[in-house]
């Protein structure tokens, strides 16, 4: 018999490919997996789409739609290696924050409202590290704890890049939440970046976020310095046949 949890998420992700092609794309390269153990809603490593059973059921498929965008947009933009030495809840709240405006100003399915979602016009065009500074900022006239309070829960589970500890699994191996190891997170941002400019030609012109079209521009159109590009081409018209040695008197009629 089928599932229909999977049946649920398998028409979000069809709907995803008729309304926004390039979403569509990065989501059918995901394979589903069930994480009721361990996850209360969704997560991403970049590779896979992450999900609770129960959450996925009290959804909507332009719901659904929204939280495959969600978890898109974590790996599009790398947040799981760019947290650093930052508060790693707090950034976790900034990145929501950011993810959920370009999906309600790209019309990306229905706004989640099952659970308190981290969403704020004021931010709109805000990368996510202004986003953090800015509520480090409200957090120093109050507290950590307090303000984090205040903001509410992220609406997905944020891995962790690094060794895996007691509790979590290696590399999404399925024992308890997974933790990324550095070599596969390389590995996994190739492979982004690689589905990236795959769904954008699948996609079309103008069917791709204006951030996100910047991103894929940056990555097949890389910038020179024009140093580095002067010299290049002083060095091409150089003459370099040539030596200091005494020419052969025999070799002169040549």
């Amino acid at each position: 018999m089928s599932d229909p949890i999977i049946e649920k998420l398998t028409t979000a992700r069809v709907g995803l490919l008729l309304k926004a092609p390039f979403f569509g794309n990065m989501a059918t390269r995901m394979p589903l997996i069930d994480a009721s153990d361990w996850c209360p809603t969704a997560a991403t490593d970049g590779r896979g789409f992450y999900y609770n059973r129960d959450f996925i059921d009290k959804l909507s498929t332009k719901k659904l739609e929204f939280l495959f965008g969600h978890e898109i947009c974590h790996a599009i933009f790398d947040h799981i290696s760019r947290v650093g030495s930052r508060d790693f809840k707090l950034s976790n709240i900034a990145q929501d924050y950011a993810v959920n405006q370009i999906l309600v100003d790209e019309r990306i399915g229905e706004k989640i409202d099952e659970v308190q979602i981290c969403y704020d016009p004021k931010y709109r065009g805000w990368a996510w590290e202004e986003i953090y500074d800015d509520l480090f900022d409200q957090a120093e006239k109050i507290s950590m704890d307090e303000l984090l309070e205040q903001l509410g829960d992220v609406l997905d589970e944020h891995l962790k890049e690094g060794d895996a500890q007691d509790g979590e699994g290696e590399g999404g191996s399925g024992e308890g939440k997974p933790r990324i190891s550095k070599e596969e997170a390389q590995q996994i941002r190739d492979e982004i970046k690689e589905a990236m400019i795959q769904s954008a030609a699948a996609a079309g012109a103008g069917k791709v976020p204006g951030q996100i079209q910047r991103m894929i521009k940056d990555l097949t159109e890389p910038k020179m310095d024009w140093r580095e590009v002067l010299r290049m081409n002083i060095q091409s018209i150089i003459r370099n046949d040539y030596s200091f040695s005494f020419p052969n008197r025999k070799s002169w009629h040549t």
